[in-house]
C-alpha cells in the first residue's frame, strides 16, 4: 500500500530503470504479481522490452497490459457479467436516437442535431463529462450559478437532457469506455490478480479523474504502484500552481496522485531520482543533451562547441528548408535512405513526426515507396474511399435520389454491380443522350434512338436495362414504402449484399491485391465487409424498431462510416514509424526527422472550438470543475509532447519545413525553429533546393527520374552530370531497355502524316458533296479533318439546350416566315404588323415541335427559351424588312440548297439588262467576314454560296447579266442599347448593333440598288459615302473587277483544298493567325496528340493581310496582272 515516483528527465532512463526492477524483483518474488500499465499503443514494445531485460529471455508473473486490458483481465477473473461496450459508432446512433425524440425539447441544439458531424461533439461533450466524472448533481449546481437567460445555461440545459436520456437509454443495457473504468474500480477489491501485486505505470502523461479513481483503487490492494514522471531536475514535482507551464501536465499528475494516496492511507515512498548532468541517452551527444535541458526553459543559456569534441556528434540537430511538402517529403526519405546507407541503421531505428499527419502522409508515403524504404504510418484510415463502401452509399444514393443519372453511374462505376466497363460506357451515352433519368424511366422499355444507336444497340441497352432493374427492384420496393423502420432498410440492403455475392467479390479483390504486394489495401478489404456488418448490426440492436426516412438512413450510414476507421499492425518488424506529435510513442530511436515546423501547424489551430468555448471552459474553472484543457492549455500541452519528441533520438534531430503550401500560399517557419536557433547561434538552415544532383541520394528509381528530367531540359543542354549519369545507366545490364524507352521518348518527333489517294477516297467518298465546313475545316488543321470526317469521331452527344440548338431553330423560324410570306404573297415591308406577330409564333413553334429535342419543353427554364426565341424572331424580322427598305432588293430563294450547301437568302434586284444578287447568312455568333481568313481558306462560305447563287440566277434569267452585289452576314439578336433622347434615335442605336457585314460590290449602281441616295455611314450595311461622293476607307467595298477575282480565286481555293484532302493529306499542322489558332474550338484537341514541346509539332504561321492587299495575293495566284496603278 505505497506509492513511489521515479522522476528523471527525457532520456534519463525511466523506463530501463523500472524495467530493471521489476524484472530482478520479479525473480525474487516468483510468487507475486508485477503489472505493468502503458498506453493502448505500448503494450507490444513494453512486452518485447520486458522480455529482452530478463535474463531468461521470458516473462511468467509479469504482464504488460493498457487500462482497457486490465478491465478484460480482471472481469474475466471475478466473473462480472460482461456488459457490452459502446463504442464511438454506437454513441453517435444513441444519442441521434435521443435528439430525434427530444428534438422539439431543446432550443440551441434544435435545428443542428441533424448535421453531419454535429452528433460527434454532442458525444464529445459526454463522454468529456463522464470521463471527468461531471454527473447530473455538479451540472445542476453550475448551471444554478449561471444566469438563466445565459447562452450557455440554454446550451447546457439542451446538453443535460441529452446526457440524461443517453444515461437512461444505456442503464443495464451498455457500458461506455469511459465507465468501464470505473465498473473496474468497483471490482478491484474482489480480484486475487492484483492482491499485493506490484503495478507499475510507465509513459503516461497524466491521468483522467476515472483512472485517477481506479489508481486510488488499486492503491487500496496492492502492495505498490510505481509512476514514472517526465520532469526536469530544476522542478519541484510536487507544487502545481496554473497550468501554463512546460511541465504542468507531470506537476498536475504528481500532485493528484499524492493527494489521491493520501485519501486512500497509502504511503508516498521517497522518489527515486534520476538527475543525471547529462541524461544516460545523450551522454555521447552533448549537443541533444543542451537541448533536453534547455529546450522552452528561456534561461538566456547558448550552446557553445568545445574543441575537444569529436566529429561524429557534431551536427547532430539540423535545420531544413523546401520548396513545398511534396519535396519535404522527398528530403526526409533521401536522407533516410543515406542514413540507412552510411552510417547501417535499421529501418527501426528512425521515426518521423510531422506536425500535421494528414497534410503529410500521402507526401511520405509516396516519397519513401520512391526510394524503397518499408514504413508503418501511425494513423488510422477512412474507409470512405474503399470501394465497396461506395457500392453501398450510391446503392441508397441512387434510391434516394430516385436514380438520377449521377447516382445511377456512380453506383455501376463502383466496379462491383457486374456490368463491364463497355456496357457500362454504351449505357451511359444513352442516358446521356436521351436525359434518362428517374426510376419510371429505367422501368419502360427504352425505344426512342440516337443518331449512333441502331435496332441491334437499342435491343442489347434494353437487356442491361432489364438485368439492373431486376437485381434491384427487390430492395427499391422496401426503400420506397412509406413507413419503414431502421430493422426493414438493413434488412433488405443486407438481403441485397448476399445476393449480389458481395463478400465473395471483396475477397476476390483481397487476394488480388495480395498477390500484387500490395498488402495495407490487402488488409483493407479484409476487415471493410466484416465493420459494415458490425455497423448493420448496431444500427438494428440500437435503432431497430425507428422509423425512418431514407434520407436520414443515408445521413445515419455516412456518419457511421465516417467514424468507421481500419487499423493496420506494422506489417514488418524493420521499419519507419511515422507518426504525429501527440498520438505516436517512439522509443529507442537514433534519428527523428520532425516535418512541417511552420508556424501555421505549429501552435496550429488549437482553438478549434466545439460546443463548449474557451469562456465556457473557464466558467467550469472558476467553480473547480475539470475539464478537458482549452486552447491556451493545449499549447503548453504541444509544447511538453515537442519536448518529449524531438529528445527522443539518441544521435540525429532533423527538423525541416516548407516554404510554400501545397495551395502555394507562402509559409514561414514556426516558433520552434527560432527558439532553436536561439539556443544553436551557430545553426543554419539548409536549403534543399539549392543542393546540386550529386549531393542528393540516388536510386535507380530515381536516377532514372533524373535522366528524364534531364531529357525534358535537353534544349538548355545537357551538363556533365547529367551524361555521367546517363553513362552509368546505359552501362547497367537491369536499366538497359529502360533507357532506351526514355531516349527514343526523349527524341521523339512527329512525322507529317500522309493517308495515300487511295485511302482518302475510299474514306471521303463522293468529291462533289464536300461542304464548305469541311473545306475550312480542312484548312484550318488536315488532322482535325481526318478524324471528323474520316474516322467520324464526335462528342457524346449530351441532352441540353446549347448555342447550336438555338441557332438551328432561329434558321427555321426564318425560313418557314419567309416561306408562308411568299405563300400567302405578303411583302415583308408592307405585311401588317398583327399578322407578322400572328406568322412569327407560328413559325417558331412548328420549328420548336418539328426540331424533335424535347428537351424546351422539359423544364420551366427552357420553355422560356421559346419566348425568347420569339423575340429573337421579331426584333430580327424587324432589322431585316428595314434594311430591304432602304433598296430594291426582294427575296428570291430561302434555305437554297446546292451541291453540298444551303443558302439561308438570296436577294435579287432587276434592272433593264442586269440582276444584281447578293447573298444573307444567319448567324447566332459575333461572326464577322474577315478577308485574310478568307484568302487562307478558313472563310470560304459565303463567296461559295454566292458563286453558286450565280450560278442559279444565270440559269432563271438567260439572256440577262448576272452582277454580284455582295455577301453578308446578319447576326440573330436582341441587342441591349442605352435609352436614347427619341425612340427614333434609340432605333437607330439598335440598327447599328444590327448592321449587315460583309464584302460589297463598290459599283454605284450596286450601292444605290442596296441603299438609296447613302449619306455618311449606314446604318445596315458595312459602308460609309464621304462628302466628296466616294466611298471611305472604313467601308467593306470592292470595285467589280476585284470583286470578281474574289470569287475567282474562291473557285481555285475550293478545288486546291479538295485536292490535297484527296491526295490523302493529314498533317496535324494548326494554323496560326495573329493571337487565334485551329486548336481553340477545335473538338479534338484533347485528343489529337499536338504538343508544340514535341519536334514536329508546330502551327503554321499565316500572314494578316489588308483587303488590297490581299486582292493583290489572290490575282497573283491566279495569274492576273497587277493592276495599273
Amino acid at each position: 500500500m505505497s506509492l513511489q515516483f521515479i522522476l528523471g528527465n527525457s532520456g534519463s532512463g525511466k523506463s530501463h530503470y523500472l524495467y530493471q526492477q521489476i524484472v530482478n524483483e520479479s525473480m525474487e518474488h516468483p510468487e507475486k504479481n508485477y503489472l505493468v500499465l502503458v498506453p493502448e499503443q505500448f503494450t507490444m514494445q513494453t512486452q518485447r522490452d520486458l522480455c529482452a531485460a530478463h535474463p531468461r529471455g521470458g516473462i511468467m508473473n509479469i504482464d504488460a497490459l493498457s487500462f482497457m486490458r486490465l478491465a478484460y483481465r480482471v472481469f474475466e477473473e471475478v466473473g462480472r457479467e460482461e456488459q457490452p461496450v459502446l463504442d464511438d459508432e454506437g454513441k453517435n446512433l444513441v444519442i441521434r436516437r435521443i435528439a430525434g425524440k427530444l428534438e422539439d425539447d431543446l432550443k440551441v441544439l434544435k435545428g443542428n442535431l441533424k448535421k453531419q458531424g454535429y452528433i460527434s461533439e454532442v458525444k464529445s461533450v459526454i463522454s468529456e463529462f463522464v470521463q471527468y466524472g461531471v454527473d447530473f448533481d455538479k451540472l445542476d449546481d453550475f448551471m444554478e450559478g449561471l444566469s438563466q437567460e445565459s447562452y450557455l445555461y440554454y446550451k447546457l440545459q439542451d446538453i443535460r437532457k441529452v446526457y440524461e436520456g443517453f444515461e437512461e437509454y444505456l442503464r443495464d443495457r451498455y457500458i461506455t469506455k469511459e465507465e468501464m473504468l470505473d465498473v473496474l474500480a468497483r471490482a478491484v477489491c474482489d480480484s486475487e490478480l492484483l492482491k499485493g501485486s506490484v503495478i507499475a505505470l510507465d509513459g503516461f502523461t497524466g491521468f483522467t479523474p476515472v483512472q485517477i479513481r481506479l489508481i486510488s483503487e488499486l492503491l487500496k490492494v496492492s502492495e505498490k504502484v510505481i509512476v514514472t514522471v517526465e520532469i526536469d531536475r530544476r522542478e519541484d514535482p510536487f507544487i502545481y500552481r496554473h497550468p501554463y507551464q512546460l511541465f504542468a501536465l507531470s506537476k498536475q499528475m504528481v500532485t493528484s496522485l499524492v493527494k489521491t494516496a493520501q485519501d486512500a492511507g497509502a504511503e508516498v515512498e521517497e522518489s527515486v531520482c534520476l538527475y543525471e548532468k547529462v541524461p544516460y541517452r545523450f551522454r555521447e551527444n552533448p549537443e541533444m543533451a543542451f537541448l533536453e535541458s534547455e529546450l522552452f526553459r528561456y534561461s538566456r543559456r547558448q550552446y557553445k562547441k568545445k574543441k575537444e569534441e569529436s566529429e561524429t556528434c557534431s551536427g547532430a540537430i539540423s535545420l531544413h528548408e523546401t520548396k513545398n511538402p511534396r519535396e519535404e517529403a522527398r528530403y526526409v526519405a533521401e536522407s533516410i535512405r543515406k542514413l540507412v546507407r552510411e552510417k547501417d541503421y535499421r529501418y527501426r531505428d528512425i521515426a518521423v513526426i510531422a506536425a500535421d499527419l494528414n497534410l503529410y502522409a500521402d507526401a511520405l508515403e509516396k516519397a519513401c515507396e520512391l526510394f524503397e524504404i518499408p514504413v508503418f504510418m501511425d494513423h488510422k484510415k477512412s474507409i470512405l474511399l474503399n470501394s465497396f463502401v461506395e457500392y453501398l452509399r450510391s446503392l441508397l444514393a441512387m434510391a434516394e435520389q430516385n436514380f438520377t443519372y449521377e447516382s445511377v453511374f456512380r453506383h455501376l462505376r463502383t466496379g462491383l454491380c457486374g456490368f463491364t466497363d463497355e456496357e457500362i460506357d454504351r449505357l451511359e451515352n444513352y442516358c446521356l443522350a436521351l436525359d434518362i433519368k428517374g426510376y419510371k424511366k429505367w422501368q419502360q422499355a427504352w425505344v426512342r434512338r440516337t443518331p449512333s444507336t441502331g435496332e441491334k444497340e437499342l435491343e442489347e441497352l434494353n437487356h442491361l436495362r432489364v438485368i439492373f432493374v431486376e437485381k434491384t427492384m427487390g430492395l427499391i420496393q422496401v426503400l420506397k414504402q412509406k413507413k419503414k423502420t431502421v430493422r426493414d432498410v438493413t434488412q433488405a440492403v443486407y438481403e441485397y449484399l448476399v445476393q449480389e455475392k458481395l463478400q465473395q467479390k471483396i475477397a476476390q479483390l483481397e487476394k488480388k491485391f495480395q498477390d500484387r504486394g500490395e498488402l495495407a489495401l490487402a488488409k483493407e478489404y479484409a476487415q471493410v465487409y466484416r465493420i459494415v456488418m458490425e455497423l448493420f448490426d448496431k444500427f438494428v440492436s440500437l435503432l431497430g424498431e425507428e422509423e425512418i426516412a431514407l434520407k436520414d438512413y443515408c445521413e445515419l450510414l455516412d456518419a457511421g462510416l465516417e467514424e468507421a476507421k481500419v487499423g493496420v499492425i506494422p506489417p514488418s518488424l524493420d521499419q519507419v514509424m511515422i507518426g504525429d506529435v501527440e498520438r505516436t510513442r517512439i522509443k529507442n530511436i537514433k534519428a527523428l526527422f520532425f516535418v512541417g515546423a511552420n508556424d501555421t501547424l505549429l501552435p496550429g489551430n488549437t482553438g478549434v472550438g466545439g460546443l463548449l468555448s474557451e469562456c465556457d471552459r473557464e466558467q467550469f474553472q472558476k467553480k473547480e470543475i475539470s475539464l478537458s484543457p482549452g486552447a491556451k492549455e493545449k499549447i503548453y500541452i504541444q509544447k511538453f509532447y515537442l519536448y518529449l519528441n524531438l529528445t527522443k533520438p539518441t544521435k540525429f534531430l532533423f527538423l525541416s519545413w516548407a516554404k510554400v503550401s501545397g495551395e502555394g500560399k507562402s509559409l514561414r517557419p514556426s516558433y520552434l525553429i527560432q527558439e532553436l536557433m536561439r539556443l544553436f547561434p551557430d545553426l543554419k538552415p539548409v536549403d534543399e533546393e539549392e543542393k546540386s544532383w550529386q549531393q542528393c541520394e540516388m536510386t535507380r528509381r530515381t536516377g532514372i527520374l533524373r535522366l528524364a528530367e534531364g531529357l525534358r531540359e535537353k534544349e538548355q543542354g545537357l551538363d556533365a552530370q547529367w551524361k555521367e549519369l546517363y553513362t552509368w545507366f546505359a552501362g547497367d545490364e537491369k536499366s538497359r531497355s529502360v533507357v532506351e524507352k526514355l531516349l527514343r521518348a526523349g527524341f521523339y518527333k512527329k512525322e507529317a502524316g500522309m493517308l495515300g489517294s487511295q485511302m482518302a477516297e475510299k474514306l471521303y467518298l463522293d468529291p462533289e458533296r464536300v461542304s464548305v465546313t469541311r473545306l475550312e475545316k480542312f484548312a484550318s488543321c488536315a488532322y482535325a479533318h481526318f478524324l471528323s470526317y474520316g474516322l467520324r469521331l464526335s462528342d457524346r452527344e449530351t441532352y441540353g439546350f446549347e448555342a447550336m440548338d438555338l441557332g438551328n431553330i432561329a434558321h427555321q423560324a426564318l425560313e418557314r416566315f419567309a416561306r408562308k410570306a411568299e405563300e400567302e404573297k405578303l411583302d415583308w415591308v408592307t405585311m401588317p404588323e398583327e399578322r407578322r406577330t400572328e406568322l412569327i409564333d407560328e413559325s417558331v413553334e412548328s420549328s420548336v415541335l418539328d426540331y424533335g429535342n424535347t428537351v424546351l419543353f422539359s423544364s420551366a427554364r427552357n420553355e422560356y427559351m421559346i419566348y425568347r426565341i420569339k423575340r429573337l424572331i421579331r426584333r430580327s424580322l424587324w432589322a431585316l424588312t428595314r434594311q430591304m427598305e432602304q433598296g430594291d432588293f426582294k427575296p428570291a430563294g430561302y434555305e437554297f440548297k446546292f451541291g453540298s450547301g444551303k443558302i439561308d437568302r438570296i436577294d435579287t434586284c432587276e434592272d433593264e439588262n442586269r440582276v444584281y444578287v447578293k447573298v444573307t447568312d444567319y448567324k447566332t455568333g459575333r461572326k464577322v467576314f474577315d478577308i485574310t481568313s478568307f484568302y487562307h481558306g478558313l472563310q470560304l462560305q459565303l463567296p461559295v454560296y454566292l458563286n453558286a447563287a450565280l450560278e442559279t440566277e444565270g440559269k432563271r434569267y438567260p439572256g440577262k447579266e448576272i452582277v454580284p452585289a455582295g455577301i453578308f452576314y446578319y447576326r440573330i439578336q436582341d441587342p441591349i442599347v442605352a435609352r436614347e433622347k427619341t425612340d427614333e434615335k434609340t432605333e437607330e442605336s439598335i440598327l447599328k448593333e444590327l448592321k449587315l457585314d460583309g464584302l460589297v460590290n463598290g459599283e454605284e449602281e450596286v450601292i444605290e440598288h442596296l441603299e438609296a441616295n447613302l449619306t455618311g455611314s449606314s446604318l445596315y450595311y458595312p459602308l460609309r459615302r464621304n462628302q466628296n461622293g466616294l466611298l471611305g476607307s472604313t467601308s467593306k467595298a470592292l470595285p467589280q473587277e476585284k470583286f470578281e477575282t474574289v470569287l475567282a480565286y474562291t473557285r481555285a481555293k475550293q478545288k486546291e483544298l479538295k485536292a490535297e484532302m484527296y491526295e490523302g493529306e493529314v498533317s496535324a499542322l494548326p494554323y496560326l493567325l495573329g493571337e487565334d489558332t485551329g486548336c481553340d474550338f477545335c473538338a479534338c484537341k484533347d485528343i489529337c496528340g499536338f504538343d508544340q514541346r514535341i519536334e514536329g509539332c508546330e502551327y503554321r504561321q499565316l500572314q494578316k493581310y489588308s483587303l488590297e492587299e490581299a486582292v493583290e495575293c489572290m490575282k497573283e495566284k491566279l495569274g492576273i496582272k497587277k493592276s495599273q496603278k
